[in-house]
């Protein structure tokens, strides 16, 4: 696999109908049939989304209009017959002359090539076919006397994709008689809240539409916590499938519940410990204000945030 051969292979995916062509193994280049782990058994409708999660993925951490336009290019987000068209429809949509945008569109080539040779040999995940998964994840957490959780998350068609989507919520410290409330704010509809034991909260969502795969689509859903004093002292993410990109944020305001912070960055879940058990680093901060830390997971890790409570 070769720089040059796959910004070859990535510009071929731009003529007629982009992805949606037929006979998928007749227009996709050899550097990217390797980038995807191809092999012989492996039928046109395989290739086609195995591929379409791969670009997805790479062009997940792309500037937005530079994402936009690439999968507007290959036909992930228009379904136009010829580029030409496509080019003109981001024109439009972004006030850029297409001349322009094609030499943008060189661009999102070389950074998706290097971004595909940076993870080479991570090509069995193509082939995954469990429905969807989160690409990137935004945590914002203002701590009050109450806390609100805002999630902001995108979600990658892994197949093609009911329009149901499910999530967990853990809040440890909430009565029987206390209750979140849950606020759909972009890209999904809540259908229902169930509360399958104390401490735990599963959200049944509704997407605007069926997704193809490799379609992706924002979305945002706030949560409104009546005691913060329930959650545990820290914003944490644990990711069980890998994706991009993650970030915490936490405002702490100006008379803090938290007296100090620091961040967890790749620790193991073990290093949590109990409610009020936290080590506090030598290196923790005033918590005063807002905070944010970006990071790029791994699989079996934790990333956030931590806080030492304040006892007043």
């Amino acid at each position: 696999m070769h720089r040059d051969g796959l910004l070859e292979d990535l510009k071929a995916l731009h003529h007629g109908r982009g992805l949606r062509r037929p006979h998928v193994r007749s227009w996709v280049g050899p550097d990217l049939l390797e980038a995807l782990d191809a092999a012989p058994h492996h039928t046109d409708a395989e290739l086609r989304v195995a591929l379409a999660r791969l670009l997805a993925r790479h062009t997940h951490s792309l500037p937005r209009d530079l994402r936009h336009l690439f999968r507007t290019a290959v036909g992930l987000e228009a379904d136009l017959p010829l580029l030409e068209q496509r080019i003109a429809l981001v024109a439009e949509e972004l006030d850029r002359s297409p001349r322009v945008l094609r030499r943008r569109l060189r661009e999102a080539e070389v950074l998706i090539a290097d971004a595909i040779l940076h993870v080479r040999g991570d090509g069995g995940n193509w082939w995954d076919s469990k429905g969807w998964q989160w690409m990137g994840v935004g945590v914002r957490l203002v701590l009050r006397e109450d806390a609100v959780v805002t999630l902001d998350q995108e979600v990658l068609a892994l197949s093609a994709q009911q329009k149901f989507i499910h999530e967990m919520f853990t809040i440890p410290g909430l009565t029987a008689g206390e209750e979140p409330v849950f606020e759909a704010v972009a890209g999904v509809d809540i259908v229902q809240v169930e509360r399958p034991s104390l401490t735990s909260w599963r959200l049944s969502m509704e997407l605007p539409r069926e997704m193809g795969p490799g379609e992706t689509l924002d979305t945002t859903v706030r949560v409104l916590v009546p005691r913060a004093s329930a959650l545990e002292p820290y914003v944490a993410l644990a990711p069980v499938r890998e994706y991009s990109r993650a970030a915490v944020e936490v405002d702490f305001g100006a008379a803090s519940a938290a007296t100090s912070y620091w961040v967890l960055d790749g620790v193991l879940p073990t290093q949590l410990g109990p409610a009020g058990k936290l080590e506090v680093p030598p290196d923790a901060q005033p918590a005063v204000g807002r905070v944010r830390h970006e990071f790029t997971p791994r699989v079996g890790l934790v990333y956030g945030i931590a806080w030492l409570p304040n006892k007043y």
